[in-house]
């Protein structure tokens, strides 16, 4: 895989849904809004829906702006070879603080004598051995993510924005 380091310019494809979505996010806004003068608090789910669809397009014009990409964190060598794309994130079960780690791959875990680095641009670890940290630029996509079942599981939802690589096989 190909990691850039600039955004590539947006297509002529790429700019008129970029025209698009903002309509769109402006017209949800503009529905939120009214809602909210027409029932105060009660419409309050569909001012939730329609403020999360206004976020979720603004999400992807900022993609589509980029030329369909979105930067995320690397770990890279001394030469800024990328050797791991993401990051592991755990729950110490002690502490209750949450720890990230760079997952090596196996040829480079071999050579290095670990298969986890500690994320974080402090990380001692990664300055013995050589590695740091960097952002590049990755095909991307945004889609509502997070939350659970019913009214309760709306208010955890969030948009997220996802490399393409990782993104989910329908069913």
């Amino acid at each position: 895989m190909t990691y850039l380091t600039e955004a590539p310019a947006p297509t002529a494809d790429q700019l008129a849904k970029i025209e698009q979505l903002q309509k769109q996010a402006s017209d949800a806004l503009r529905r939120k809004e009214e809602s909210w003068e027409r029932s105060d608090t009660d419409g309050f789910l569909s001012q939730w829906a329609n403020g999360m669809t206004a976020q979720l397009n603004d999400a992807k014009v900022a993609i589509l702006k980029n030329g369909g990409y979105a930067r995320f964190r690397v770990l890279c060598d001394g030469d800024g070879n990328v050797v791991s794309t993401k990051e592991y994130w755990f729950t110490n079960p002690y502490s209750f603080v949450r720890e990230g780690k760079w997952r090596l791959p196996d040829s480079i875990a071999d050579g290095l004598g670990r298969k986890w680095i500690p994320v974080g641009d402090k990380s001692r670890i990664q300055k013995r051995l050589g590695l740091h940290e960097e952002s590049r630029w990755f095909p991307a996509y945004a889609e509502i993510t997070g939350g659970g079942k019913g009214l309760s599981g709306a208010a955890s939802c969030y948009v997220g924005v996802f490399q393409k690589t990782e993104q989910k096989v329908a069913a």
